[in-house]
């Protein structure tokens, strides 16, 4: 992102602060955060109202097992509920989108999520997100999430959507893979196309997930998705088509399935604070029934996340995250610019990996990357009846990619620093500005949601 929008990230954040007014009693603390000093672990993972048989100790311990009529649980509901309708509570959080970016030109659109809050984290949240841009660039999806299908033991994700990147990025394959400013430089000799490393990526997907809780803290799922590729050049010339693709594919239509094993403890899907979350991910398209109908793209993609959250004081909290991949077979293109598992992300570099690289700057089969974050709670306040927080974050990210396991060297590994500020609103509404710096360049974003 350009410094153009640094600025933008700078607006939107004092915007935000000059709306929350810091709290600097000890009760004031104790009636806005979650946090406790127990440490006994909730004994069931029921999140019904009314229906736990937790005391009130544990209750606190995870304040998404407290019985309705716990001060934890109204504190819990009072950050987030807005409205009532047939008598149960409901958030409605969004916000319009509009800034300007030299790769994409203007970009504008919506966010909206609607969560029914009837039982928790919540009955169901609906996600709509639409942004375009006066370069072509779009991202519109919709998104539905219901941890628990009522009566069944099952639960369900639904994802359906398209995105045109017009600057999608691909440097080719290698831990040491070459930037060469020049190449992008009208004024220098040696001078090609200004997105030479860049090409526009077009994929509508459908993706439908099952999910089943097995025990306690564990869950597993079954996921199914259909998505379609097309591949083409942002300029007159692409590195893609000079190098060649690394297994010779580029695009098509993809039927894939998969599964996913997951273990967590959080205390809050969306802004944890303590817990763990540990995600197997397995996805192929291999032997897939829809390969039946759609020309097959053969490839495996292995993932593991281990995150963690420790509350160090009332208003530190520590976050760590971990995520290995490898991937296997005729790898398309476009696979190579996403880590998977079950929320997809760009890398390895850009807002969601190496906060310092630009976006897809390293891959190839094998991916290792951590990010650390100090989360410091600035202060809490509340606008039009609305809850508002805002925190200021310190981070530190690695990673590396290679073609196999035996490879990796931690004398290879990229390292970038640097700040951030998330904004809360209603414990469920995402803002966060990341500034990172790298060795290469500093890399500026804006994003409504958190990294992990």
């Amino acid at each position: 992102m350009s410094m153009s929008r640094t600025a933008i990230l700078a607006i939107g954040l004092i915007l935000s602060a000059s709306s929350v007014r810091a709290q600097h009693t000890d009760a004031s603390e104790s009636a806005e955060s979650d946090s406790t000093k127990s440490t006994q672990t909730p004994p069931s993972r029921d999140r019904g109202f009314g229906r736990s048989l937790l005391s009130g100790a544990a209750a606190v311990a995870d304040p998404l097992s407290a019985t309705e009529g716990t001060v934890d649980a109204v504190k819990w509901m009072a950050k987030r509920k807005q409205v009532f309708f047939n008598g149960n509570p409901y958030g409605v959080t969004g916000l319009p989108v509009a800034y300007y970016s030299p790769g994409s030109g203007w970009n504008y659109g919506l966010r909206l999520q609607i969560a029914d809050y009837g039982r928790r984290p919540y009955r169901y949240k609906l996600t709509v997100h639409s942004v375009s841009s006066t370069e072509g660039k779009r991202n519109i999806y919709v998104r539905l999430n219901v941890p628990h299908l009522s009566g069944t033991g099952f639960g369900l994700n639904l994802i359906a959507g398209t995105r045109n990147d017009v600057r999608a990025r691909y440097y080719g394959l290698s831990n040491d893979s070459d930037f060469d400013e020049n190449l992008t430089d009208p004024t220098h000799p040696q001078f090609i196309d200004e997105d030479y490393y860049h090409y526009t990526l077009e994929k509508p997907r459908m993706f439908v997930s099952l999910l089943r809780h097995v025990s306690g803290p564990v869950t597993m799922s079954f996921d199914l998705g259909l998505e379609r590729t097309d591949v083409d050049l942002t300029g007159e010339r692409s590195y893609f088509l000079d190098v060649g693709t690394p297994d010779g594919v580029i695009d098509g239509v993809t039927g894939f399935i998969g599964g996913t094993l997951v273990w967590d403890t959080r205390d809050d899907p969306t802004i944890p604070k303590r817990g763990v979350f540990h995600e197997w991910s397995y996805e192929t398209s291999r032997n897939s029934l829809l390969s039946l109908f759609f020309e097959e793209i053969d490839f495996q993609r292995y993932t593991f996340t281990d995150t963690r959250y420790w509350m160090r004081s009332e208003r530190l909290n520590i976050a760590h995250r971990t995520i290995i991949e490898a991937l296997r077979g005729a790898v398309p293109l476009y696979a190579y610019g996403e880590i998977g598992g079950s929320r997809r992300i760009k890398g390895l570099g850009g807002s969601d990996t190496l906060r310092g690289f630009d976006r897809q700057r390293f891959t190839d089969n094998v991916r290792v990357l951590t990010n650390t974050e100090a989360r410091y709670h600035l202060g809490t306040g509340a606008a039009f009846k609305q809850h508002l927080e805002l925190h200021g974050v310190l981070f530190f990210d690695t990673g590396q990619v290679q073609p196999g396991f035996n490879e990796l060297r931690p004398q290879d590994l990229h390292v970038t620093a640097g700040w951030g500020l998330r904004a809360y609103w209603n414990a469920d509404f995402v803002l966060r500005g990341d500034f990172g710096v790298s060795q290469e360049q500093v890399y500026t974003t804006i994003k409504l949601r958190n990294l992990f």
